[in-house]
């Protein structure tokens, strides 16, 4: 990529960041009033009697009219420390996808290479407490979307978020992590280390600003500047109340893709998948399934690799895998449904793992 120069410190940012901060001004009221005023600059050189006839509330008026600009300063010396930026949103550099969404934030606070923010990507989210087969699936996904040059956007959570961003390290790819927190904070905390490596090869970026604790609501806002990133959204796994069916939400208002990984009809962390599916999300099983309905990705981009070829199975070994599930199956289970003694099924199931035709999982095995 080549350097780009960012204006951290344009004529119109610090206004920008003063109306951030007044109470009761949300992104769209305060779009509202830089359409109405032009400029956000015009809005705190506004008269009392010029805000009124804009038919703003006396509180909202005081607090304008009295603003201490001595608060936007320290957001402003922030911004000159190496590798952060606040992009506004008249910053040519502010991603052009998340500025057609409905409520775009005024600023964005980043931390990495905000070149990234420019590149075309796909959101992977899922539960906080994905099963194996998820978290496998969250691997294999991210590895292929890496692998067509798209960046991967999640929300540095715990379960699927922290896999994708981790699996789009592995595979030499940029990750965009969106946190509900200022930068200056990490949540999880456990996830502290994973936010360095972020930003070392990618970017962290909050509509917070740098100090903000977690507030309520700020996760589900979080998800709107996921999805609207994004040229896509893909779900892994998610429960029927899942944060992540927000992101998908989001998604499908802005008009962009939504994508679903189908799982066990007794996985309750399918069912949040399964609903999305109803509701016209596209059921994906490969990475062609995404890259058909992205035009402005290539066809010939898609993965053709060479795949892992694993050993062929004897005919006993091919009916002894048909005792074990795509989902956990519980040894026990393997051995009532085989008829074989434990020691037989422990030696047949050891032999299968080795040649990569099962996986060994908490509680039993599972069929790949």
């Amino acid at each position: 990529m080549q350097g780009m120069q960012f204006e951290s410190n344009s004529k119109e940012l610090p206004y920008l960041l003063a109306l951030k901060m007044i109470k009761g001004v949300g992104s769209a009221t305060a779009l509202k009033l830089i359409q109405h005023f032009h400029s956000a600059q015009a809005i705190f050189n506004s008269s009392k009697e010029q805000l009124e006839q804009a038919k703003l509330k006396p509180a909202l008026i005081k607090q304008i009219n009295h603003f201490n600009f001595s608060t936007v300063d320290k957001l402003l010396l922030w911004a000159e420390q190496p590798d952060r930026q606040v992009i506004s949103i008249n910053c040519p550099y502010y991603p052009p996808l998340l500025a057609q969404i409905n409520s775009p934030p005024l600023v964005l606070f980043t931390l990495g290479n905000p070149e990234v923010l420019q590149t075309p990507q796909i959101s992977i989210v899922g539960t906080r407490n994905p099963t194996l087969p998820g978290l496998n699936n969250t691997n294999l996904f991210s590895q292929a979307i890496s692998d067509q040059g798209l960046s991967i956007t999640s929300g540095l959570a715990m379960g699927v978020d922290g896999e994708a961003h981790r699996a789009a390290l592995e595979a030499k790819g940029f990750t965009i992590a969106v946190m509900g927190t200022g930068l200056n904070r990490v949540y999880p905390a456990m996830h502290k280390q994973l936010a360095h490596k972020i930003a070392d090869n990618g970017v962290l970026v909050s509509e917070q600003f740098p100090d903000e604790p977690i507030q309520q609501g700020c996760f589900p806002q979080r998800n709107r500047i996921i999805a609207g990133l994004s040229l896509g959204t893909l779900v892994i796994e998610a429960a029927k109340k899942s944060g992540s069916l927000i992101t998908a939400k989001h998604s499908m208002e802005e008009g962009r893709e939504v994508f679903a990984v189908p799982g066990s009809i007794h996985n309750p962390q399918s069912k949040g998948c399964h609903s999305l599916i109803k509701q016209g999300a596209k059921l994906v099983e490969s990475i062609e399934d995404i890259i058909e309905d992205l035009p402005c990705i290539a066809k010939s981009q898609v993965d053709k690799s060479p795949q892992v070829i694993r050993p062929s199975l004897d005919n006993s070994d091919s009916e002894f895998l048909k005792f074990i599930d795509f989902d956990i199956t519980p040894i026990d289970t393997i051995v009532s449904r085989s008829q074989l003694t434990v020691e037989a099924v422990t030696n047949k199931l050891l032999l299968l793992e080795l040649d990569g035709w099962i996986i060994n999982s908490a509680g039993g095995y599972i069929r790949q």
